[in-house]
């Protein structure tokens, strides 16, 4: 495990890494000078996956699945812990999904990837119901609309594997 890790590890992943943090840390500020809350446009999806294109590295994508919410939740206060667990397991999730789905039946990056966000997103929603029926969640299951979140799901599709393509 260490040697995986310090294979991974290099100097322009913690440059990238830091970075992306950074912008989860201006997140809130921005959500209040954009007319479109930036929640909806997924941003935790969009740092992840720019980390992806950024390093290429899957090790560093997985430690950024895991850190980005529960960095956002203990440093900006949003979203709240549980949540934020809620969402690293869903961002491993997609990353964990995508590479073996862009590796193993070598599927097309925006089959792979758009694959990848939905099933990460009904794992997501399969414990958020777990939780709120056992009382450790309060709320409802879909605070944003699905119709959202598939047209985001696919508009990050098209522009990530447009990028991604170019990149190979």
């Amino acid at each position: 495990m260490i040697a995986i890790l310090s294979k991974s590890f290099s100097i322009k992943n913690l440059i990238v890494d830091v970075a992306l943090l950074a912008v989860v840390y201006f997140i809130p500020a921005l959500t209040h000078l954009c007319p479109v809350p930036l929640y909806l446009l997924d941003p935790m999806r969009l740092v992840l996956l720019a980390g992806l294109l950024l390093t290429r590295n899957n090790v560093n994508s997985c430690f950024l699945a895991l850190t980005i919410p529960v960095f956002s939740s203990l440093i900006v206060g949003h979203p709240p812990m549980i949540k934020a667990i809620l969402i690293s397991v869903e961002l491993t999730v997609n990353v964990l999904l995508f590479l073996q789905f862009l590796n193993k039946p070598k599927w097309h990056v925006s089959v792979a990837l758009f694959v990848s966000i939905l099933l990460s997103k009904m794992v997501y929603y399969l414990l958020k119901f777990a939780m709120i029926k056992t009382g450790i969640l309060d709320g409802v299951l879909f605070s944003t609309p699905v119709y959202i979140q598939m047209g985001v799901a696919l508009l990050i599709t098209l522009v990530f594997s447009a990028i991604w393509m170019k990149k190979t």
